[in-house]
């Protein structure tokens, strides 16, 4: 229903991978690695590039402690198949190999603690905004999230229910054609310039229209934040009944 919501997507990564194709990954790339050093020889000379990309892929793809097991296993096979003599752990007084391959192993290390901490950080803000985005879908108000010109990039399904129109034709329109008043522009403007999520959100009334054509009486509560250097803002509405019509004001949906 709600597939073009651009601010947030679901997190199908991180945590949820399995510990199994994790370390398979770990174990595997520096074996890829050998094979592609193997077959192209002008790479023989360099491979340690080979190899330390071997292990950022791990970091990037499975995590920190892959990444170690990748590092590890990386020396291992550098120091048996290409540091003289070859199948030995010994150096046998070839000290300079072996200070390269201990400087390796360090920048490794140091280099994939960046890159998983990274992936940590992208994972972490991609369960957040899943998390969010569940919560929205769920409320009992509608909600529209809204760019800085007003651009729908997001509806809950409420909102397509008070509106009387599919998540498909609502995005990619402007606010203004669900709220023709201008009513909202100037706090809105406002609430640009002065982009503070520690504010309290601004409620307004407001006329609305639904695809229908029919009139409506809105609530808004209009708030704002900052994603990715982008300002975005969150439209709260919910429809007013009028006591004239039977009915106390209430929101547009029921739980």
């Amino acid at each position: 229903m709600n597939g073009g919501w651009i601010p947030w997507k679901a997190a199908h990564n991180g945590r949820h991978q399995s510990r199994f194709l994790r370390y398979g990954v770990a174990v595997l790339t520096p074996i890829l690695a050998v094979g592609l050093i193997y077959t192209r020889p002008v790479l023989m000379q360099t491979p340690f590039y080979i190899f330390m990309s071997a292990v950022i892929i791990t970091a990037a793809y499975a995590g920190l402690a892959p990444a170690f097991v990748s590092t590890a296993w990386s020396v291992f096979l550098v120091r048996l198949l290409f540091i003289q003599p070859y199948f030995y752990l010994y150096h046998k007084g070839n000290v300079d190999d072996a200070e390269r391959l201990c400087w390796f192993a360090l920048l490794a290390l140091m280099v994939s603690s960046l890159v998983a901490g990274v992936r940590r950080e992208k994972n972490y803000l991609k369960e957040s905004e899943e998390r969010y985005r569940i919560l929205a879908e769920s409320a009992s108000d509608a909600i529209i999230v809204i760019d800085d010109k007003e651009t729908i990039r997001f509806v809950n399904p409420v909102a397509e229910r008070l509106f009387g129109a599919d998540a498909a034709k609502l995005l990619g329109q402007n606010l203004a054609l669900l709220l023709p008043d201008a009513t909202y522009q100037g706090p809105l403007e406002e609430l640009k310039h002065h982009l503070d999520s520690r504010k309290p959100a601004l409620v307004l009334q407001l006329p609305g229209r639904n695809f229908a054509g029919k009139n409506l009486l809105i609530e808004m509560t209009l708030g704002g934040f900052a994603k990715h250097g982008q300002s975005l803002f969150t439209a709260i509405l919910r429809e007013i009944r009028l006591p004239g019509n039977g009915k106390e004001k209430k929101g547009s949906s029921p739980a």
